[in-house]
């Protein structure tokens, strides 16, 4: 088993950012919980018009956005595990995507980290290592408790239905592999 973590190729496609910039506290409020109540559709743009780069299927910048072929392809996989936020774009359809899912699957035994000063929070990671259970492995997209306000973890499944369809603008880090340790 293999768990991923989720980047975006930024440097190789145009990304869509708000047209009213985030606050600090606007991003840091992707941490888990939902949105679905308070969210309100969100006019995005091209964040580098000027450099006339194509649009993937995975342009966000500051949080999560998939194309509409993307989040059809991927859906199945995740919908227990994100909310669809609705943005508002004029070229093409785009959806915002929070990510719900914020699992306790860390073997802190075998990962390695740095903390805070307090001792209590964990300020990076300089490996991760997960737990083999049932929450990890039926999930394929996901946070952890650590990082909530961080990137994203995928399994894959998610990696290779990404790959096998030939969507764009995704980029993996592999962070684990069960089979190494």
């Amino acid at each position: 088993m293999k768990i991923w973590q989720l980047f975006f190729e930024v440097d190789k496609y145009d990304n869509l950012v708000p047209v009213q910039s985030f606050t600090v506290d606007e991003i840091q409020s992707f941490d888990g919980r939902s949105k679905k109540d308070s969210w309100r559709p969100l006019e995005i743009k091209r964040m580098e018009p000027e450099k006339k780069l194509e649009l993937s299927d995975a342009p966000g910048y500051d949080f999560p956005i998939f194309s509409k072929k993307a989040l059809d392809l991927l859906r199945p996989l995740i919908q227990d595990s994100i909310e669809e936020l609705e943005v508002r774009f004029e070229e093409s359809e785009y959806c915002g995507i929070n990510v719900t899912r914020v699992l306790d699957v860390i073997d802190y035994s075998k990962s390695k980290y740095k903390m805070f000063r307090d001792g209590k929070r964990i300020m990076r990671f300089e490996k991760y290592a997960f737990k083999i259970c049932d929450e990890l492995v039926n999930y394929n997209i996901f946070k952890i408790i650590d990082e909530p306000t961080r990137k994203a973890f995928v399994s894959d499944k998610f990696k290779d239905t990404v790959e096998m369809n030939r969507l764009t603008g995704f980029r993996f880090e592999l962070v684990w592999d069960s089979e190494e340790e």
